[in-house]
């Protein structure tokens, strides 16, 4: 490829790299030049940013930054003139003095941290005093079975060993009522009953717990842990299931949505930046923000209940508007709320998403709390960094910065926005748009949110000239000291007359995980046939504009090697419960979809298109093979990694060596070498991952295989009952070969 005159030949972009140096990944790495250009590349221009990802080369210092009068903040990226002892910001060309401890110091050789070239993500511990503590309030449902509500309290035990003991706690207990458990009172167990079927305002709540006053609700139910340790842990093991009867053909009388505005309340009051962890194992049937009637007949609502807008759909959209008053008021006092679901039917996440969701919460769901799943799972959210801190942020806010060429079309992912207009906002707005701020609350180390640009004008821009974006993320450290982290990126334009300049900068993994995020953002307000005919006829698109071909020739198709991933990692897209709606309930549905739009691109790409790992005889270490059901053959044992689901699967000849005792045979050490194969990397995922994924161990023809060959690729469809080496398996979905056959016989048709 020509490159234009007068330029040094352009270095191709290691999209990975980028991510390991400044946490972000973005689906364009070389810019549209033009409107026109934007509007021909189809794919967003979406950017996924990782605030607080794990960095080695962060360069964290303990003082303030320097600000330009738009906000933005010092980076390598500005201009100095060294001689008169000012800065150029990037973003508006204001210029800025240096202040007098920097001008005395500044050279061309002797540079400040901000200013060096490695630099583009700093960190600045803010100089402030130490914020009050952090509140835990623990909200526990005991309509459970007793096995459960033990498997709670010995976790919750576990992790008041682990949080910093001058944390605040309190706690709650809800069935049929809700009791706030009062810590402060040493001499017995003390707690307030509210009536579950009641919808208590706010100073009803605090005038029957009889505090007026933030020092009277930190004395009696926020309590520094080291000081009430020994009592919480009395109530703890005092703790039993709810005593009232549940009657025959009736669900258990269960208060969620007054335990949560309770709890929410009596937070709000005292503190700022706090947690709220909420453990239910069933629908809220009582009460504000109810889901479900008591009766067993009454089924809880479906896609084709709201459809139909059938009766049990009575319940929705008051419960909705119910749940989003409490995740507004969660916002205004810096709280996040984590919720943990065990229950083998739906408990109302599709009402209650806003909470978690808009908070920065998590939300975990599986069949059990008296399983590893949840106590592992439980156990890493208090993970600890190496300095000894819990690796959460609370309370976070990011401000965003783009140069005069491109504006901000909104934010995707757990953010909310602060109604920050002004020039660097596009008139499009996409998700929470509007705004070049959002609230973000809780982060961990995974926490990502995808922000949509947009070019500000239809004036062509010069090959060399270069965007700049910068993000300012404001959050609480678990040190309880004020943090700030700035990520400046550069990224240039591509020459509008070259098709292989943009084609090099795309990141087809980022570039499928923003497709797939505002697909879920469409699939919001439309429904799911209408969100894959959209990602059809995008796909179309992509395919036509950058393919090569001869108009109605197929043979003579060809697509760029930069791109040749995209059409596979759409194909698996459109199969996911994240578009489809068919087969998953709505809570299901709500749980995946909430997990893709907060995890980073590696994570919501193993969501999209599980990895499957094969392991043999001949060579026992793990090999990446294709995602096909021909991949299931007799003699190798498969790993298949769906993000939530971890199977080991053992072919057909592999499970009848173990059951003719070949594995504890000492002669066929090779057969228990490749049995054991995949214990190893087993282990590495369910220790590496949150939530921890459900390890599944199945082998040919067993009930439980439908987990892998549900996600292969159909290559091999046994319509006629035929047998193949991998088993019979019918299904009505196109194999990768036909839906790719198919998308370019309908790309070399289209007239660009």
């Amino acid at each position: 490829m020509q490159q234009p005159q007068g330029q040094q030949p352009i270095q191709p972009i290691d999209f990975y790299q980028e991510e390991y140096k400044d946490a972000v990944r973005m689906s364009w790495n070389t810019l549209p030049a033009t409107k026109l250009q934007s509007t021909r590349a189809i794919v967003p221009m979406g950017c996924l940013y990782t605030p607080m990802k794990d960095l080695e080369s962060l360069v964290l210092v303990q003082y303030s930054p320097l600000y330009c009068k738009c906000g933005a903040i010092l980076n390598p990226y500005n201009q100095i003139d060294f001689r008169n002892k000012q800065w150029t910001c990037v973003f508006c060309s204001c210029k800025n003095m240096f202040p007098k401890h920097y001008a005395d110091h500044i050279t061309e050789t002797q540079l400040p941290a901000e200013l060096k070239k490695s630099s583009t993500t700093m960190e600045y511990i803010l100089a402030n005093q130490q914020a009050a503590p952090t509140s835990f309030l623990f909200i526990i449902d005991t309509c459970i079975p007793q096995e459960d509500l033990q498997a709670i309290r010995d976790s919750i035990q576990q992790s008041l060993s682990i949080i910093p003991p001058d944390s605040q706690v309190g706690l709650i207990t809800f069935g049929r009522n809700v009791f706030v458990h009062e810590l402060g009172f040493q001499e017995c167990p003390k707690c307030y009953s509210f009536k579950g079927s009641k919808d208590y305002t706010t100073q009803q709540i605090l005038e029957m717990l009889q505090v007026s006053t933030k020092p009277e609700i930190l004395k009696r139910f926020l309590v520094p842990l080291n000081e009430c340790e020994f009592s919480f842990n009395s109530i703890l093991d005092d703790l039993q299931c709810d005593p009232w009867p549940t009657l025959p053909g009736e669900r258990e009388v269960r208060a969620n949505g007054s335990a949560l505005k309770i709890g929410s309340t009596l937070v709000e009051s005292a503190t700022q930046f706090s947690k709220i962890l909420f453990f239910v194992g069933g629908p809220c049937t009582t009460g504000p923000g109810q889901v479900i009637g008591l009766k067993l007949e009454e089924t809880i609502r479906s896609y084709l209940d709201m459809q139909k807008e059938n009766p049990n759909t009575q319940y929705l959209q008051k419960a909705k508007k119910f749940y989003n008053e409490i995740a507004q008021r969660a916002i205004k006092a810096s709280l996040t709320v984590d919720i943990f679901a065990f229950t083998l039917d739906q408990f109302g996440l599709l009402e209650m998403k806003q909470i978690a969701e808009k908070t920065g919460g998590v939300v975990v769901m599986q069949e059990k709390f008296d399983s590893d799943v949840f106590k592992e799972t439980y156990k890493k959210l208090f993970d600890k960094d190496a300095s000894g801190f819990l690796k959460m942020g609370f309370g976070s806010k990011i401000d965003l910065f783009v140069s005069k060429d491109i504006k901000v079309q909104g934010g995707v992912g757990p953010c909310i926005s602060l109604k920050k207009a002004g020039p660097m906002v596009s008139e499009v707005s996409l998700g929470e748009g509007g705004t070049t701020s959002w609230y973000t609350g809780g982060l961990d180390r995974n926490s990502t949110i995808l922000f949509l640009f947009d070019l500000s004008s239809t004036k062509d821009t010069s090959f060399s000239q270069s965007a700049y974006i910068q993000f300012v993320t404001m959050y609480r450290h678990s040190s309880r000291l004020q943090r700030l982290r700035v990520t400046t990126i550069q990224r240039r334009f591509a020459d509008h007359n070259n098709i292989m300049d943009m084609i090099r900068g795309f990141d087809q993994e980022a570039a499928c995980v923003t497709m797939a995020r505002v697909g879920i953002l469409k699939a919001e307000s439309e429904e799911s046939i209408e969100v894959l005919k959209w990602l059809d006829r995008s796909l179309i698109r992509v395919v036509a504009r950058f393919g090569s071909y001869r108009k109605d020739d197929v043979s003579s198709f060809r697509f760029p090697q930069e791109m040749m991933m995209y059409p596979q990692f759409m194909y698996h897209l459109r199969r996911s419960h994240f578009i489809t709606t068919f087969g998953a309930s709505p809570d299901e549905t709500t749980f995946y979809r909430a997990s893709l739009s907060r995890e980073s691109v590696q994570n919501a790409l193993v969501m999209i298109q599980p990895a499957l790992l094969q392991y043999t005889i001949d060579d026992p270490a793990a090999n990446a093979v294709n995602l096909d059901i021909q991949s299931m053959k007799p003699d190798v044992v498969l790993l298949l990694d769906t993000y939530f689901n971890v199977v080991v699967w053992n072919g057909e000849n592999v499970q009848k060596w173990i059951e003719e005792g070949y594995y504890d045979n000492p002669e066929y050490e090779y057969v228990k070498e490749l049995i054991d194969a995949p214990n190893s990397d087993v282990q590495y995922i369910l220790e590496d991952r949150f939530p921890v994924p459900k390890l599944i161990k199945t082998y040919f023809g067993h009930g439980q295989e439908r987990y892998l060959k549900s996600r292969v690729n159909p290559s091999v469809n046994t319509v006629q009952n035929e047998n193949v080496e991998s088993g019979n398996y019918i299904t009505d979905d196109a194999s990768l070969k036909v839906f790719t056959d198919h998308l370019i016989r309908l790309a070399v048709q289209t007239v660009q």
